[in-house]
């Protein structure tokens, strides 16, 4: 269940400057301010915006505080065949998460596959963002983060894991990628901080509050805990999320459970490279008829299409390229309007706001 936010439109090269600048003020690099830059508009283009322009806050906090290292460079530390160990030095997570993802990708086209483990990183993003840069390669693409703990193990009445999201991107030749991009609770934290924001209920069954009660509370939320994905079956959604930290936090040597912290969040990254498998256009049109079929199945009630995992996203991307704006929330404009007068008063963010 979505919910609505009171917005304004702000220009996608607004967005950048806006970005740009900031990090830029903080001594981040070129190379990763533009990483990090294109990792959150590529988030709000996609209507994920709890993982858009609403990071900056926590992302410049985190700086302040030394949390993260603006100038920080990821390193490989350990590479034996198709394997790869990344320590992130507390850079920003879009950018070791980008260089991660990268390195993997560069393996996987000799190795067929290849996996990369990344410790000492931070918050690094939407996941597709990852995932989907396989995709060009004619690869199959996957990520997962730890994070910190936030939701409540199945059984358990305090938070003692993550949200722990994963995703994986398959390319097909006339449909549109598919791209599951989860968290494994029943919703990624950022939304709910967002409803904090706007002064907005959540949905019952999101969250408990710090004393193990349901509610709809953001505020109450924020401070108790979130659930993990499943409904009356979440301890298979706890599954999911313990998984995805032993691939993540176990196997990087970075911290788990509840353990992790804002400048230790680990990260895996995959990719297998289908030519290895067979012809990539026989792959691709094998994933188009799988796709088609899908879709061609009779709708249930109260359903007028079949949507694949990221078709939405897909088209709110589309939408959002074609006009050139991005939608912000009203509230999250406000703190942007607030870091900007900080960090790069010259820079006017109300400049960039489109009717």
């Amino acid at each position: 269940m979505a919910v609505k936010f009171d917005s304004v439109k702000l220009n996608v090269e607004g967005y950048k400057k806006i970005c740009m600048g900031v990090f830029r003020a903080l001594g981040v690099t070129e190379q990763c301010a533009e990483e990090v830059t294109k990792n959150l508009l590529y988030a709000d283009m996609r209507g994920t915006n709890s993982h858009g322009l609403t990071r900056l806050k926590q992302y410049t906090d985190r700086i302040m505080q030394g949390a993260i290292i603006p100038d920080a460079e990821p390193e490989i530390v350990s590479e034996r065949g198709s394997a790869l160990v990344v320590d992130g030095h507390r850079a920003l997570g879009a950018h070791t998460g980008t260089f991660a993802m990268q390195k993997t990708i560069e393996k996987a086209k000799t190795a067929g596959m290849a996996f990369a483990t990344v410790r000492n990183s931070s918050h690094f993003g939407v996941a597709a963002y990852y995932s989907t840069m396989a995709l060009p390669e004619n690869m199959i693409g996957l990520a997962f983060t730890n994070s910190l703990p936030f939701v409540a193990h199945f059984g358990a009445m305090e938070a003692c894991t993550g949200t722990n999201p994963l995703t994986i991107a398959l390319p097909c030749e006339k449909n549109l990628p598919f791209v599951l991009d989860m968290a494994t609770s029943v919703v990624a934290r950022g939304n709910i901080l967002n409803c904090a924001k706007e002064g907005k209920e959540i949905p019952v069954g999101w969250a408990m509050d710090r004393n193990g009660y349901p509610t709809t509370d953001a505020k109450a939320a924020m401070e108790g805990f979130c659930l993990p994905l499943g409904a009356d079956r979440a301890y298979k959604g706890s599954g999911l999320c313990l998984a995805v930290d032993s691939l993540c936090g176990v196997l990087s040597g970075g911290p788990f459970g509840p353990d992790v912290k804002n400048n230790a969040i680990s990260h895996a990254f995959g990719a297998i490279n289908i030519e290895f498998f067979m012809d990539p256009a026989e792959f691709k049109e094998r994933m188009d008829r799988y796709v088609e079929e899908l879709k061609a199945a009779k709708t249930a009630p109260g359903f007028e299409e079949i949507l694949m995992p990221g078709e939405i996203e897909y088209r709110e991307y589309e939408k959002h390229l074609a006009s050139g704006t991005v939608d912000i929330a009203l509230e999250n404009f406000h703190e942007v309007t607030l870091i900007t007068e900080k960090f790069c008063p010259e820079i006017d963010p109300k400049a960039f706001l489109e009717d």
